[in-house]
């Protein structure tokens, strides 16, 4: 099994979480109040933040009985490891949408010419990757399938030329 949640450069392994941990001792001001916050336990945190600093190979935080104080260093390191955490947010939040999109539902709305025949046609022939797991077909006239668009109700339309619309984006696609 792979360490997914290491990052490797030069030798140095960083865990996430001690990262995390790191970030939040430095926000919230005391481990307790970061364990709270990243809801772990206050010795987890401690282990995290002491196995990063033996990582790194110098001293985060001063210590005085329970009350931690950040270094120097921490301060220099604190900027670049919130970045990195935010590259990480987003990347999760990346990988949600792109999960959410393998479900999505296209809506289509066409002239009743186009939906009842060129349209299925050619939705058939998209390849299995391309083609969403649903779609609705709806048949419209053409000042509706430009409201439905317009509106949002709909994703795509398809009419037959000339049509004008300065709200719109159209696209030429061939001719049948």
């Amino acid at each position: 099994m792979l360490p997914h949640r290491r990052c490797i450069d030069q030798g140095m392994l960083m865990d996430l979480r001690q990262l995390e941990a790191f970030a939040a001792v430095m926000s919230a001001g005391s481990v307790t109040a970061a364990g709270k916050m990243l809801g772990r336990s206050q010795p987890s945190v401690t282990r995290a933040i002491q196995e990063l600093e033996q990582e790194l190979g110098f001293a985060l935080f001063e210590r005085s009985g329970p009350k931690v104080t950040p270094t120097h260093k921490a301060f220099m390191m604190y900027g670049e490891v919130e970045s990195a955490l935010l590259g990480v947010r987003n990347i999760r939040q990346r990988a949600q949408h792109i999960a959410q999109e393998e479900n999505h539902q296209i809506k289509l709305v066409a002239i009743s010419a186009l939906a009842a025949g060129l349209l299925p046609a050619a939705l058939s022939r998209l390849p299995e990757h391309l083609r969403p797991q649903q779609i609705q077909l709806q048949s419209m006239s053409p000042e509706n399938v430009v409201q439905a668009v317009l509106s949002k109700t709909m994703d795509l339309g398809a009419v037959s030329l000339p049509l004008e619309h300065r709200g719109l984006e159209i696209h030429w696609i061939g001719e049948g």
